[in-house]
């Protein structure tokens, strides 16, 4: 996703509702038995280890995203897993919690600070930068890994491009 793509008005609305998510996400409430369904319906056992992987929020986001697009009448089996998966990247401690805000905050105000901190894995404090700027293409591998079929991957890879073949994720993502 490019920086800076949009008006800065759009910018900081969607920095101020991301840093709105951040504070929701401090309580995020517990899967249910139902999700657990849904995900073991949707997924094969390597893409649920990717889905667990996530941190309990991102889980969370992505079960919503996922209700959400069969709300809309999508059933497409590699779409809906994309949905639970798009933002694998994030998991295994590669973003945590406290850099969110920050990168939301940094690409509406500060688009070319967050490339320069995104640039590369670095030191330390850079590492969680470039993995938040790259979690579509490490989501999309962890999936090809984990045996996910190259549409769920591209759907996966492209989630944050409007325009390209996750459009529809992409649209749902950005409204839950």
């Amino acid at each position: 996703m490019k920086a800076g793509s949009r008006p800065v008005v759009a910018r900081v609305s969607a920095a101020r509702y991301r840093v709105y998510q951040f504070f929701r996400s401090i309580l995020v409430r517990q899967l249910s038995p139902a999700d657990h369904d849904l995900i073991a319906a949707t997924l094969p056992p390597r893409g649920r280890t990717v889905f667990y992987a996530m941190s309990r929020n991102d889980q969370r986001h992505s079960v919503t995203v996922c209700r959400a697009l069969l709300d809309q009448g999508h059933h497409d089996p590699d779409l809906l897993a994309a949905a639970l998966l798009h933002d694998s990247g994030k998991g295994g401690g590669r973003v945590p919690l406290w850099v969110r805000p920050p990168v939301v905050l940094l690409r509406a105000l500060a688009p070319g600070a967050l490339c320069w901190l995104a640039r590369e894995p670095g030191p330390w404090y850079r590492r969680p930068f470039f993995h938040a700027w790259r979690h579509a293409e490490i989501g999309a591998d962890l999936a090809a890994k984990a045996g996910l079929s190259p549409a769920t991957v591209e759907i996966i890879r492209t989630h944050h491009d409007p325009n390209g073949p996750a459009a529809v994720l992409h649209a749902v993502d950005d409204a839950v």
